[in-house]
């Protein structure tokens, strides 16, 4: 066994270095001698003899893999390909909804109707889409800590606010007839908020 540790033991191929010969693995016809390595990072693998020489194994799967691509954290379960880019199943999902965006932003910019299109077809589908979707909405907010819900709240209002006085002022604009109008509904809505207000607290 000395014999056969002396060829390689103690030389470097890549990130590895070759500790020692552990026995054979027989590959179709030939029988190849298998390696004990260290690599640059401190963990020990095997590899068989022609991995090892054609550089077909350079390095462990921890460094093969690299450092997560969303928090920066060595990939260190062996369980996984090294083609996994991701720690954990919590950062595959943010990979994932980065991925979708992407695609979405593409998307957009290809078609800048799609939203409109796409709401419109399903109103169309379903005369209580809009219900459902405000009930989804609120189930969502409900299941939410108290602080964040009302940060999404808050977010809104202001999200509201900004719409409300750009649509206004468009209109106002291109429209002075159609302002006029939604004026005088907005004014009735608020005059018969307050009337039924000031009847409960009588």
């Amino acid at each position: 066994m000395a014999g056969i540790e002396s060829d390689y033991a103690g030389r470097s191929f890549n990130a590895l270095r070759v500790i020692r010969c552990v026995g054979r693995v027989q590959h179709g016809r030939n029988a190849v001698k298998v390696w004990l390595c260290r690599c640059l990072c401190g963990n020990t693998l095997e590899v068989d003899q022609a991995s090892l020489v054609k550089g077909l194994v350079p390095a462990c799967k921890t460094c093969r893999r690299g450092p997560c691509v969303i928090c920066g954290a060595p990939i260190i379960n062996d369980d996984w390909g090294v083609k996994r880019t991701t720690c954990s199943d919590l950062c595959q999902r943010e990979q994932l909804k980065a991925k979708h965006k992407r695609r979405y932003y593409k998307l957009i910019a290809l078609n800048p109707e799609h939203n409109k299109q796409r709401h419109s077809a399903r109103r169309a589908a379903d005369p209580l889409y809009e219900q459902k979707r405000y009930q989804l909405r609120l189930k969502r907010l409900i299941a939410l800590p108290v602080t964040q819900r009302q940060l999404i709240i808050k977010k809104q209002n202001e999200y509201s606010n900004v719409w409300r006085s750009a649509y206004v002022k468009k209109l106002k604009e291109t429209d002075y007839n159609a302002y006029l109008t939604y004026r005088k509904t907005v004014n009735a809505y608020f005059i018969n908020w307050y009337r039924k207000n000031k009847l409960k607290n009588n």
